[in-house]
């Protein structure tokens, strides 16, 4: 049997963040193979600087001494999920597969969440070929609950043509609605509407699982800008305002400075009073017209949707945005889980 050893990867460790970064670079090539590999400068403070709202713990597996797999975990700090836990992310290197490595990973995953009293964990799976993320996911005993996709635009097929007219028919309203943007932490004085704009997801689709959109609140707004920053995110942020000066819809896409080719898509939506107005693709069109111009590296732009919304999922398709790779939420019982895999 190969000598397995399981370790959380903690800032006094610098020696484990490295075996993680190389285990990451190999394992995320599967996904996303033309992408650069993320710099330990990036993936420190994904797990070293905690916010309001979530906790991510990383673990590193090494066999016989070398980095052979990864896992990650997101737990939420919020009352409405304070029972779950989050497999964002477990992967193995090719070379170390079928050797125990995921089940040493998970087990101590699981472990960690049972000591932080979470019951119910969640394993995000890619649809690569061959269906082995849904198959050891239902071999732990989960079931799927969310189907995802994650899309990807890239920013030289970008329809310019028709990106102009959505920004021509947003500029020419007549109605009252308009935008405000900037770069970077929230100003004070659009705080508290940006917070209101979020509660335009808080009835986005989660199908089956567990869980419960949790509400923004001026401090976690704060303490998540706090966070991007610190990891190396600048936020471009729209706002769109009703005629009475009410909050109407937000989009919002963060700059990886680590690297500057590839952006993340944050939250769009549309508060349910203003819907049906049109202010999704201008807050889209907007908010991508202004992170382009500043960063104009980009090269590409990625985003996640929930298969079951169809109505984020036209905007996207209209604007360019093609199906990179699907992903599968199953959720099981922590326990029971940690069980099966011994």
């Amino acid at each position: 049997m190969p000598g397995i050893e399981v370790h959380q990867v903690t800032e006094d460790r610098p020696d484990l963040l490295e075996a993680l970064v190389a285990v990451r670079a190999v394992t995320d090539r599967e996904v996303n193979p033309d992408d650069p590999p993320a710099p330990a400068e990036e993936v420190a403070p994904e797990l070293f600087s905690e916010w309001a709202m979530v906790r991510h713990v990383g673990f590193v597996a090494s066999v016989d001494g070398s980095p052979a797999g990864e896992l990650g975990l997101a737990a939420e700090k919020t009352e409405e999920n304070a029972h779950m836990v989050d497999v964002e992310w477990l992967a193995v290197d090719p070379l170390h597969r079928r050797r125990g490595v995921a089940d040493a990973l998970l087990r101590t995953g699981l472990g960690w969440a049972e000591d932080h009293g979470r019951s119910a964990a969640v394993l995000w799976a890619p649809t690569l070929p061959g269906g082995a993320g849904r198959a050891y996911a239902e071999r732990c005993g989960a079931t799927l609950r969310l189907e995802e996709r994650c899309s990807r635009l890239p920013v030289a097929e970008l329809d310019r043509v028709r990106q102009d007219e959505w920004l021509r028919a947003g500029r020419e309203r007549t109605d009252g609605y308009r935008i405000v943007q900037w770069v970077g932490p929230t100003p004070e004085q659009h705080l508290e509407a940006l917070v209101a704009a979020h509660r335009a997801m808080e009835d986005m689709p989660t199908d089956e699982l567990d869980w419960t959109v949790p509400p923004m609140t001026p401090e976690r707004l704060r303490s998540r800008d706090e966070v991007w920053a610190a990891r190396g995110r600048c936020n471009v942020s729209t706002l769109a305002l009703a005629p009475d000066g009410a909050a109407a819809g937000l989009s919002e896409l963060q700059i990886n400075t680590h690297r500057p080719e590839l952006a993340g898509q944050g939250d769009t939506g549309v508060v349910a009073d203003h819907r049906g107005h049109g202010l999704g693709r201008w807050l889209k069109a907007e908010n991508l017209r202004l992170a382009l111009d500043t960063e104009p590296r980009i090269r590409i732009v990625e985003t996640y949707n929930a298969e079951s919304n169809p109505w984020m999922l036209d905007i996207n398709v209209a604007m360019g945005f093609r199906p990179h790779v699907g992903y599968q939420a199953f959720q099981g019982d922590v326990a029971a889980m940690r069980k099966i895999v011994g």
